[in-house]
């Protein structure tokens, strides 16, 4: 379908009635018709082919044309009728309105941000049901609105209230670079599918797993492996000694024991660029191989207790006669 000019992101309408062609390179949003399309499709009604591709009459497809600002890439959408528009060049957010009304086809309210927008974000506002009256601005660049913090500088979003008559900012934070394509929705949909701590049933290497400091234990399987089952709770690591022979396949499976959300251990083994973080209940397994003779430590490298520094063991490499 024509769309001006070399448009980036193609949205659609939560009543799946309007496919909306961000342009980039001109100030408009191309708004099609999804049914025109079909229509254009199941009539042969071309315009021609490009590289190729059958190309749609443009008059059968197109219903209006938005002049929304510079450079829009991405639109999304709120549950009353309104369309937002990132607008890239322009570093705004434009509002119009899609649904019909008297301001249909037509921009109603702008609001600059703070630099170079790219993609946007509302709760639910790719759905069939948008929700909520908020909408992210998810920026490429910030700009000088925070410290100097060297030449890797943190990128910009914004979160914009559209309760008033007028989009107004009202937080800015300052994620890692570069902010992309962002999903916002309710708390209550996300929060009965999330587990905190990995039970044995949920645990991908249960079989590995040691839930009893008791259990901790290493065992040789031949005459070059050894496999580790190891535990961690606040504030040791069990065994707190294995011992290899120089060469060995070590197979190290580490749990992390710990029952309480949110407490996580983390595990490494100096010289043997062995790191990891299991989180609560949670089996990683690790294998290298012991090509250093010495007593190196093995610590958790997560912060965990008042005891965090005492949480460790030693991997004992023997020289191999």
């Amino acid at each position: 379908m024509p769309t001006k000019k070399s448009p980036h992101g193609v949205d659609v309408t939560p009543d799946g009635e309007y496919i909306i062609g961000n342009g980039k390179l001109a100030p408009v949003v191309v708004i099609h018709s999804f049914k025109g399309m079909l229509k254009a499709i199941e009539n042969k009604d071309f315009a021609g082919k490009d590289a190729g591709i059958t190309v749609l009459n443009e008059k059968t497809t197109k219903v209006a044309e938005v002049t929304v600002g510079l450079g829009p890439l991405h639109t999304t959408f709120d549950p009353d009728g309104f369309a937002y528009t990132s607008l890239f060049v322009e570093s705004a957010v434009a509002k119009w309105r899609w649904q019909e009304g008297p301001d249909r086809w037509k921009m109603v309210d702008k609001v600059p941000i703070q630099y170079n927008i790219g993609h946007i974000a509302a709760p639910h506002g790719l759905t069939t049901k948008p929700r909520g009256e908020w909408v992210l601005s998810l920026n490429k660049l910030s700009k000088g609105t925070h410290l100097k913090v060297g030449p890797d500088q943190p990128e910009s979003m914004q979160l914009i209230d559209l309760s008033g008559e007028k989009m107004r900012i009202i937080y800015q934070a300052f994620p890692e670079p570069e902010p992309h394509y962002a999903c916002v929705c309710e708390a209550d949909i996300i929060e009965p599918n999330v587990f905190e701590v990995y039970t044995p049933e949920l645990n991908p290497e249960e079989e590995f797993a040691v839930y009893k400091p008791e259990d901790g234990r290493y065992e040789r399987i031949d005459d070059h492996t050894v496999e580790v089952f190891a535990g961690e709770i606040r504030s040791a690591i069990y065994p707190n000694v294995v011992e290899v022979m120089e060469g060995d396949r070590v197979i190290f499976h580490l749990t992390n024991m710990e029952t309480m959300r949110d407490e996580i251990h983390g595990f490494g083994i100096c010289e043997h660029n062995v790191i990891g973080v299991p989180t609560p209940g949670e089996t990683q397994t690790f294998e290298f191989i012991a090509d250093r003779v010495g007593v190196w430590p093995y610590y958790c490298v997560n912060f965990c207790s008042a005891l965090h520094q005492e949480m460790q063991g030693y991997l004992l490499v023997k020289p191999r006669k």
